[in-house]
């Protein structure tokens, strides 16, 4: 028998609703009840999800689902909906009209999506900037490829950086991929590596562990209270005042390099923020001189960011040859 995973089918309900079924398979598995249908109806509010499911309306494996229920791989969903309320609210939100396609695709597979996220971009929405963001660029990406109308699931990203950091970013195309790569990281078993500018000379390698606490929206800062916080750095070579380091990032916490780097007396060339000097203004965007050149997954691929260009400019007008960044290799 052949299964057609995460395909919407129309039965025949033998009542006045249309009867619409999709088997569970690996994309979906994982979704609660609630977050799968409100996928399958997206014209549907969630209010009105609630109530088909409250009401009987959407069934699980021939029983009434409950929202919380958690769908697994082969599961059979069932909703039961009138014909016409049906093609009104299956149909597609016009919701990537005027969103940029423009990513900068470094890998692409079935499971995962990597990118080269530039300067300037941030990865998620933020307060009164939800339009353009690398993961509206990335879902628009998809649907013009037809790739979104495939599945429930919608692509995430399972790494950020901020806005004035450039490099990889991994997106994960199903709910699988998305659990494993978190735990991924968590257990610290994904290898995400930086490359930074730094005020000061650095001679030795070394280690960074503290507590790291989010003051606001705006800024990290070395506490007593925090979240144990690692960053490795290895010191590629210097130039004027100024170190290019290789930076392992072990934990994951927000700013953590900006704020480790400022904590020990060498804050990123550039930001202001922490320390850094005046800003680095290019374009719209200003920012420090920090890209995430290369991540290794646990099976062992490698995947890596070239320096953007203006990076390399500041690099050679600092004095920092080709030969010198030959070592970035």
């Amino acid at each position: 028998m052949v299964i057609y995973y995460g395909q919407l089918k129309r039965l025949d309900s033998g009542r006045t609703d249309t009867l619409v079924e999709i088997e569970v398979g690996p994309v979906e598995a994982g979704k609660r009840v609630h977050r799968l249908v409100r996928q399958l109806l997206p014209g549907v509010p969630l209010s009105g999800i609630y109530k088909m499911i409250r009401t009987g309306r959407v069934k699980r494996n021939g029983k009434k689902a409950k929202s919380e229920d958690v769908v697994q791989l082969g599961d059979t969903i069932r909703l039961y909906i009138a014909e016409a309320d049906y093609e009104q609210v299956s149909k597609p939100v016009k919701k990537f009209a005027g969103v940029s396609t423009d990513i900068d695709v470094v890998y692409e597979d079935n499971e995962i999506l990597i990118v080269n996220k530039p300067v300037g971009l941030l990865t998620h929405g933020a307060e009164g900037e939800y339009k353009d963001t690398l993961v509206n660029r990335v879902l628009a990406y998809l649907h013009s490829r037809n790739e979104l109308q495939k599945s429930v699931f919608t692509p995430s990203p399972v790494n950020r950086l901020d806005r004035n950091t450039s490099g990889l970013v991994i997106f994960s195309k199903t709910g699988e991929t998305t659990r494993t790569l978190a735990e991924e990281i968590r257990s610290h078993h994904v290898d995400k590596w930086y490359i930074a500018l730094v005020k000061g000379p650095i001679r030795e390698s070394g280690e960074i562990r503290t507590n790291l606490t989010r003051v606001n929206d705006a800024r990290t800062r070395v506490s007593r209270t925090g979240k144990e916080s690692v960053t490795k750095y290895f010191p590629i070579l210097s130039r004027g005042n100024t170190t290019l380091v290789r930076i392992q990032l072990v934990s994951g916490r927000t700013h953590q390099i900006r704020a480790h780097f400022s904590h020990i007396g060498h804050p990123l060339v550039g930001d202001v923020k922490y320390g850094g000097g005046s800003p680095v203004k290019e374009g719209n965007a200003i920012h420090q001189w920090l890209h995430a050149i290369t991540i290794q997954l646990p099976d062992g691929r490698e995947f890596h960011a070239p320096l953007p260009d203006a990076f390399v400019a500041k690099l050679r007008e600092l004095g920092y040859s080709d030969k010198d960044l030959d070592k970035l290799h």
